[in-house]
């Protein structure tokens, strides 16, 4: 595996999680322990083949398992894989608080595209493609990506209310949908091998934020 898709996979599962080697902390279950190294080495196949290369038998090698016992948690490559792209959540939607709306819509903003700009990230538009065929990607997508940034917008909305700042000049959601489509767009980029230009990226849309922000006249 290449030093940046490395990189990559430990920015999404901490490097303690991928290596069997290291002693599990004080009543961790080391079954649970060993879910989380085929996790981890779920991310690892789909950085270096993608989703069409991901198959269960090179999750078990790259984690150093059994076949058996990959099958014993999931029955089918589906089926681990969404459990696998749950994780993506956190990469997604940190916890974010600034102290304003402002900051708070850049930080939410800015993760996704760093995110979107990592070798694992970039399997995400083939992810999208699929659920166009498959109903049960778009459902798992929807779980891990939309409705969280919808929830933490809210989030962000009502403690820029308490503060008494101003929020968005348009309906959240629709300011929302602007800016995740946006991201999602320019991220589909890489399907043919262009690089996302991750600094640009950020900066266009926090100029675009700023510009949504305050009373409509």
């Amino acid at each position: 595996m290449s030093q940046s898709s490395s990189l990559a996979v430990k920015e999404i599962f901490p490097p303690h999680l991928g290596d069997m080697k290291v002693a599990r902390s004080p009543g961790r279950p080391v079954n649970l322990l060993l879910k989380d190294t085929i996790l981890s080495a779920i991310a690892t196949v789909l950085t270096e083949e993608g989703y069409q290369g991901l198959t269960i038998g090179k999750v078990a090698k790259a984690a150093g398992v059994s076949t058996a016992t990959v099958y014993r948690r999931w029955p089918t490559k589906q089926a681990m894989f969404f459990d696998a792209i749950r994780q993506w959540k956190t990469s997604l939607t940190p916890d974010i608080d600034t102290g304003s709306f402002l900051g708070d819509v850049d930080q939410l903003v800015e993760a996704r595209i760093r995110f979107l700009a990592t070798p694992l990230g970039r399997t995400y538009g083939t992810l999208l493609g699929e659920a166009v065929h498959n109903p049960q990607f778009g459902t798992v997508l929807r779980e891990v990506s939309i409705e969280p940034a919808r929830a933490q917008m809210r989030c962000f909305l009502e403690r820029a209310r308490q503060r008494g700042e101003a929020g968005f000049c348009y309906p959240a959601d629709t300011v929302l949908d602007m800016l995740l489509s946006t991201i999602h767009f320019r991220a589909m980029d890489t399907l043919w091998n262009c690089t996302l230009e991750t600094e640009a990226n950020i900066r266009d849309l926090k100029g675009l934020i700023r510009c949504l922000v305050g009373t409509r006249q």
